[in-house]
């Protein structure tokens, strides 16, 4: 019988360890083989670029020739199985499958949120509907049934668009059926390949647009969907996900005075490239309304959602409104009522381009007092006094860092070393010391760089040379950092920062004084402070525990799946800090906060910034503080949420 392929995997790890080769990335080609055996199509990928979750070893992936091609903008019950869970069986085809869902952006809508969404935007009798994405058909089910309730003839009425054939014969088909809707009602076409004056306008445009990721969302398509919206006057850049082009490209079939009902991902709040789409929105419909949740519209997902509701096309926006509800129930009893929910958000803030709709979810009184904050002279921005920006990058990280055991049985000349910081989570203070990194040597952990110069491998001394080789056998150098830089092994921009931002936090974000001076990979941010401010570092480490910055950083970053908090750079630098030349401390009291945060008492430790900056500097009342310190904490709770929810998935 011919060997099967665990037994080819088994034999190239048993050959490699033989030759004295055991770190983790000795493994990699035999699993990457394994992998790719196991289902016609699957392609794994070694050292991708990095995502959003951060840097993956590998990404699994499949062929279009090979994938399900029925899952753009996709909407099953709430009962079907989502691609991110993984039962048993577990094949491997199985597992390409999900891979594929969501490079298909298929994000599944329950039938309560359809039936809500088509219920607020179908009003009349005679109201024309389309759903855009219309996938297995629970909007156009809905749409179906409302046009019936109002005496209408959903058979005329009641239209869709969907990318995969397949789906109107197995899914669609009956639905069809049941209301009398022919076939010809759902158009078989990518959306972005459809024009608005090819039929006539739609009195509302309901959906779940599909959310694929820039990664996946590339070549022709891409090219596609970004002129079509620059046709609109709307620029977006080429890291916007699917989503936005489509919801642009739905507003065309709207008839004068229409109504979009659609679901939107949480980065219509925050995304950059959304905020051309949120000001668009505001020249084009009389009246906005977005609702969020406290309790996940997608539970199962690690992504959240959100509910915009838009009427009046055409027509110059009188009021752009916002609110969260804890549930779906809770936006059904307001709807019913046919009145605007939420608070106002000021339309000039919608054409600023630094505007962002996160700050404007706060209760009244928090966002009163925050606001009045961020306009006190007393009080900045991050990036009035710091460059933010991340760390280097090797493009393998295990490869590029070493032990100092390590080093010394490669025998690395210690010129071609420099000491590092491979993971935030080695952080444990509000400032990083040679003590820190000396007891992280002294415990095995991978403290030192491979810092090679740009210079011919000729140059190199031999025991570097030998270690190369190494890295070459192992397909280092084609990971994409490595081949996109000359010389592959020569890491850029690793030079030591004044303090660090641990950026990716499941509890507070800190600005940490590198009073080591060591290097730091992106697992941080390297914040560098500019040289006519004149500021201590630690200074800056103290005042970012106070509540106010904490807030700030909760508004002004944003919430991933899992509860994890992340800050951009760019919006690292928009966090708001009471100016440090204002602050006065001693270093007892600097020492004590470092104690505090050292001993998982995040909470003492903004306490004592709260009283030092707050109270003390700031003048704040403690009525003040409380407000904030009560609002940070619901803030950071309801993103916290998402741990336990992602968990128990």
């Amino acid at each position: 019988m011919a060997p099967g392929p665990i037994d080819a995997y088994r034999r190239e790890i048993g050959e490699e360890l033989q030759a004295g080769n055991a770190t983790e990335h000795t493994h990699r080609p035999a699993l990457r083989s394994l992998i790719e055996s196991l289902a016609p199509g699957v392609t794994a990928t070694n050292e991708p670029k990095r995502v959003e979750c951060g840097a993956p070893d590998f990404i699994v992936s499949r062929s279009a020739a090979h994938a399900a091609t029925n899952l753009r903008g996709t909407n099953r019950p709430a009962a079907t199985r989502s691609f991110a869970s993984c039962e048993p069986p577990c094949t491997m085809e199985h597992v390409a499958t999900q891979v594929a869902q969501k490079d298909f952006g298929a994000y599944y809508t329950s039938t309560r949120v359809a039936e809500l969404l088509v219920g607020w935007a179908v009003r009349n009798h005679d109201d024309r509907v389309l759903d855009p994405s219309c996938g297995e058909g629970v909007f156009l089910e809905a749409a179906a049934a409302r046009v019936t309730a109002l005496k209408g003839q959903a058979s005329s009425q009641v239209h869709g668009i969907e990318i995969d054939p397949k789906v109107l014969r197995r899914s669609l088909a009956p639905l069809l059926r049941r209301f009398l809707i022919p076939e010809e009602n759902v158009r078989i076409s990518d959306f972005f390949d459809v024009r608005a004056p090819d039929q006539p306008p739609f009195q509302a445009v309901v959906g779940n647009p599909p959310f694929i990721r820039y990664q996946t969302f590339k070549g022709p398509s891409r090219q596609k969907a970004l002129g079509l919206v620059r046709g609109l006057g709307v620029a977006l850049p080429e890291l916007a996900s699917s989503w936005a082009p489509f919801l642009l490209h739905a507003t065309e079939f709207l008839d004068a005075g229409g109504r979009l009902a659609m679901v939107v991902p949480a980065e219509f709040t925050h995304a950059g490239y959304a905020r051309p789409v949120v000001q668009y929105f505001a020249r084009k419909f009389a009246r906005i309304q977005l609702a969020s949740f406290s309790d996940r519209l997608f539970p199962e997902l690690n992504e959240d959602a959100l509910l915009l509701l838009a009427e009046g096309y055409g027509g110059e926006c009188r009021e752009f409104r916002v609110k969260r509800f804890q549930g779906v129930k809770d936006l059904e009893s307001v709807l019913e009522l046919r009145k605007g929910f939420g608070a106002r958000v000021g339309l000039a803030k919608l054409q600023d381009t630094n505007g962002r709709l996160r700050n404007h979810f706060l209760p009244r009184d928090l966002k009163a007092l925050y606001d009045f904050l961020a306009a006190d002279s007393r009080v900045c921005r991050l990036g009035e006094l710091a460059q933010v920006g991340i760390g280097y990058v090797t493009g393998n990280n295990q490869f590029f860092h070493l032990s100092r055991n390590e080093a010394r049985q490669l025998e690395i000349p210690p010129l071609y070393l420099k000491r590092s910081l491979l993971r935030s989570g080695m952080i444990k203070g509000l400032r990083f010391t040679s003590s820190d990194w000396v007891e992280l040597r002294d415990e095995g952990e991978k403290v030192h760089l491979l810092a090679l110069p740009k210079v011919a491998e000729s140059e190199l001394p031999d025991p570097v040379l030998e270690y190369l080789a190494r890295g070459k056998r192992l397909g280092v150098h084609k990971a994409y950092k490595c081949a996109v830089r000359n010389p592959w092994f020569s890491v850029p921009h690793a030079q030591a920062a004044d303090t660090f931002l641990t950026y990716m936090s499941g509890d507070a974000p800190r600005i940490v004084w590198n009073s080591a001076g060591v290097l730091a990979t992106n697992s941080t941010h390297e914040v560098r402070l500019n040289s006519l401010q004149r500021i201590k570092p630690q200074i800056l480490s103290l005042a970012f525990c106070c509540s106010l910055s904490q807030l700030s950083a909760e508004v002004e970053g944003h919430p991933l799946g899992g509860g994890m908090l992340k800050l951009e750079p760019s919006e690292a630098a928009r966090t708001l800090v009471v100016r440090p030349d204002l602050l006065k401390f001693s270093e007892a009291q600097f020492e004590e906060m470092d104690y505090f945060i050292r001993s998982n008492s995040m909470s003492s430790a903004i306490d004592m910034a709260d009283d030092l900056v707050l109270r003390g500097d700031l003048g704040l009342n403690w009525d003040q503080i409380q407000v904030l310190r009560n609002g940070l904490t619901e803030v950071r709770e309801q993103r916290r949420k998402r741990i336990a929810t992602s968990s128990s998935n």
